[in-house]
């Protein structure tokens, strides 16, 4: 099995891009260490800043929403302190021009700040990774960007400028030595619970090594889980951490998202690393990576046939296909650095 920070090559020694990604669980980190490692000067615009409004606009605040029945203030004012924050990030940077700028959920950043990062930028692409009809706000934004990717193949038909994506896997990561037979971390979702249990406690009369996380907050969810084989987590796990994880297991455990149409990181992690996957997403068996015995899909409950499944040998996949969704190639698609390896959408 290739390591595929080994292959890391500083391609981009020189270039520079400004990132502007989710704070959700380590994910800006993460790229940009992945950046870092071929080769970009990385500027991070994080999406969530701390800001206080002061006394004074807090009073302002009181007023109007006791006297006027405003109550919009307070979050306007704490918008434009955080406007203000990501400037300055901006204006402080040693670089007063950049290469890129890729934004990860556009609808997080507000108008104001894309303009910004626009100026400076040669290109700027952006990504939704959630379906556009969940957050409208961002068709708003997509005339804003030279390149704007969707996630879900659906969402291709509402607007001609926008291009199909998927996930990837990150390619700096370097492989470990093995710890499970089988991973899963996730939060918790009451359409899935039943699945997980049934397949948890199938593992365990297997007698396999696993390492089952579900995040949850109520503790009195968390009681239907005493006698299970799954282990409880009060804080969602950092991405890099569930890659490491991922890194040392031989199977990765996959649920199918019902709020959208598309395929998870899971999925390519499993790809870019060499695991096995178990997923209740049929969509999978539309893509070039499809191979029925690295891919269980579960249809309908039924994990008839899982045991051979586990036990039939991982079949290597050809080197495009795991070169095509890695990091490096998905960046060089997203940013329209030739050449790359086009990444298409199923349906």
């Amino acid at each position: 099995m290739l390591k595929y920070n080994d292959m890391m090559k500083k391609e981009f020694s020189g270039k520079s891009i400004i990132i502007a990604v989710p704070d959700h669980f380590g994910l800006p980190e993460r790229f940009k260490d992945n950046l870092e490692a071929l080769g970009f000067n990385v500027l991070v615009i994080p999406d969530t800043v701390k800001v206080k409004i002061g006394i004074l606009n807090t009073i302002i605040h009181a007023y109007k929403k006791i006297f006027l029945g405003d109550k919009t203030f307070k979050n306007r004012k704490k918008a434009e302190r955080k406007l203000e924050r990501q400037i300055l990030t901006l204006n402080n940077y040693n670089l007063k021009s950049y290469d890129y700028a890729l934004v990860i959920r556009p609808d997080l950043f507000s108008s104001e700040l894309i303009s910004e990062v626009k100026k400076r930028a040669n290109l700027i692409s952006a990504y939704q990774w959630d379906g556009l009809d969940r957050f409208p706000l961002v068709y708003e934004r997509i005339d804003s960007f030279d390149r704007f990717f969707v996630f879900d193949v659906n969402d291709l038909e509402k607007n001609t400028r926008l291009l199909p994506l998927t996930n990837f896997y990150f390619d700096d990561i370097k492989l470990r030595d093995k710890k499970f037979d089988v991973y899963f971390v996730g939060t918790y979702m009451r359409n899935r619970i039943d699945l997980l249990i049934k397949l948890a406690r199938k593992f365990q009369d297997m007698k396999l090594k696993t390492s089952i996380n579900l995040n949850i907050n109520s503790k009195e969810k968390a009681k239907k889980f005493v006698n299970e084989p799954i282990t409880i987590i009060e804080k969602p796990m950092l991405f890099k951490d569930n890659i490491i994880n991922v890194s040392q297991s031989d199977i990765i455990l996959d649920f199918a998202n019902d709020i959208h149409y598309g395929i998870s990181m899971r999925t390519f992690e499993a790809i870019g690393y060499g695991k096995k996957l178990i997923t209740n997403n049929p969509l999978v068996k539309k893509y070039d990576f499809y191979n029925s015995n690295n891919i269980f899909v579960i249809e309908d409950d039924n994990i008839d046939g899982l045991e051979s499944f586990i036990s039939t040998p991982y079949v290597d996949l050809p080197k495009e296909i795991i070169e095509k969704y890695s990091f490096t190639n998905w960046l060089k698609y997203v940013l329209d650095i030739h050449p790359y390896l086009p990444i298409n959408l199923q349906s």
